[in-house]
C-alpha cells in the first residue's frame, strides 16, 4: 500500500463516482479503478459498493476513509517539515560566547536578523572559553562559537572567521575617586586593587594576557564571569578592566569609564565546523558572516 492509493481511495469516496475522481485526479479511469481494486484486494475486501447509481462506501470503506485522511494529512505535514529544515527554516543552532562577545553587542545584531527572517529555528546561547567551545564544536554538542582564539591551524575539522573586536571599560565603585575622571589610562591603574578575570583552560584568553601586563602585583581578587566580577566592584573591594558593552547592564554602585590604552581590544572569530552541512546552521553563519 502506498500514498497514492491512499489519495485515489479518498478521491472516489469524496467525489461519489470514478469519473469525478479520475478528472480530479488527472488520470485516466481505468487505471484509477486497477488501483482501488488492488488496495481492496490488499485489505481483503470491497471499499465501495459498485452496485448503485452513486458509488457508495462500504461498511469497511467508511472506516478506512477517516485513517486514510489521517495519514495523508500527517504525510503532508511530514513534507512540509521536512522541506522547511532543508531551506533552513526550522531546526536550532547552538551558540557558545563568551561574556565579553555577550557585552560588547558582537551577537545582537546577527542574532536579530537571524530571527527575523527564521523566526522558527531555535536558538540557544552557552557561556563557554575558548577551548571548551572548541571541544563542543567538534563533539557536536555546539553548532558555533564566539571566540577569541581562532581555529587551530592543524585542525582541518575547525573553520573560523574574523566577526569583531571590543574595547575596554574600567569599572569602579561609584565612590572611588577614580570616578571623577572621564577617562582613564593604564597609568592611573597603578596601584590601584584590581579584580582579575579568573585564569584557566576557558578563560585564559590572550586578550586578558595584555590587561595582565597593565599592572605589576598580582591582583587578590577574581571571578571567573563579568557579573561575578561585578559584583565585587559593587561590593567596593577594588577596580575591573572588563568589555565594552557591560555598561548596559546597570549594576547599583558601579560606574563605568573608558580605558584609552591605544590597541587594548579583545578580537572574536566566528568558529564553527569546517563541513557544516545542517541548513540552520549554514544560515545563520551566512547571516553572521554578512552581518
Amino acid at each position: 500500500m502506498e500514498l497514492r492509493h491512499l489519495r485515489y481511495f479518498v478521491a472516489v469516496a469524496e467525489e461519489g463516482g470514478f469519473s469525478r475522481a479520475a478528472r480530479r485526479l488527472h488520470v485516466v479511469q481505468p487505471t484509477l479503478s486497477m488501483q482501488i481494486r488492488d488496495l481492496e484486494t490488499e485489505l481483503g475486501g470491497p471499499l465501495f459498493d459498485r452496485g448503485t447509481r452513486r458509488t457508495r462506501l462500504t461498511p469497511a470503506g467508511r472506516a478506512f476513509l477517516t485513517e486514510a485522511r489521517r495519514v495523508l494529512a500527517q504525510a503532508e505535514h511530514a513534507q512540509a517539515a521536512a522541506r522547511s529544515a532543508l531551506r533552513g527554516e526550522t531546526g536550532s543552532v547552538r551558540i557558545g560566547v563568551a561574556g565579553a562577545a555577550v557585552f560588547g553587542g558582537i551577537l545582537t545584531a546577527r542574532i536579530r536578523a537571524f530571527h527575523e527572517a527564521r523566526p522558527l529555528v531555535r536558538i540557544e546561547l552557552r557561556e563557554a572559553g575558548p577551548r571548551t567551545q572548541r571541544a563542543a564544536i567538534l563533539a557536536g554538542e555546539l553548532d558555533v562559537g564566539y571566540s577569541a582564539l581562532a581555529a587551530p591551524a592543524g585542525e582541518p575539522r575547525l573553520a573560523s572567521t574574523p566577526a569583531s573586536s571590543v574595547s575596554f571599560l574600567v569599572a569602579l565603585p561609584a565612590g572611588h575617586p577614580l570616578a571623577g575622571h572621564e577617562t582613564l589610562s593604564a597609568g592611573q591603574l597603578t596601584g590601584a586593587e584590581l579584580i582579575e578575570y579568573a585564569t584557566g583552560d576557558d578563560r585564559d584568553e590572550p586578550a586578558f594576557h595584555g590587561l595582565r601586563q597593565l599592572w605589576s602585583s598580582p591582583a587578590r581578587f577574581r571571578a571567573d564571569s563579568t557579573l561575578s566580577v561585578l559584583a565585587l566592584v559593587a561590593a567596593g573591594v577594588g577596580l575591573a578592566v572588563v568589555p565594552a558593552g557591560v555598561d548596559g547592564a546597570a549594576v547599583p554602585d558601579v560606574v563605568y569609564r573608558p580605558l584609552t590604552e591605544p590597541g587594548l581590544t579583545v578580537g572574536f572569530h566566528l568558529l564553527h565546523r569546517a563541513a557544516e552541512t545542517d541548513p540552520a546552521v549554514t544560515a545563520f553563519l551566512a547571516t553572521a558572516q554578512h552581518g
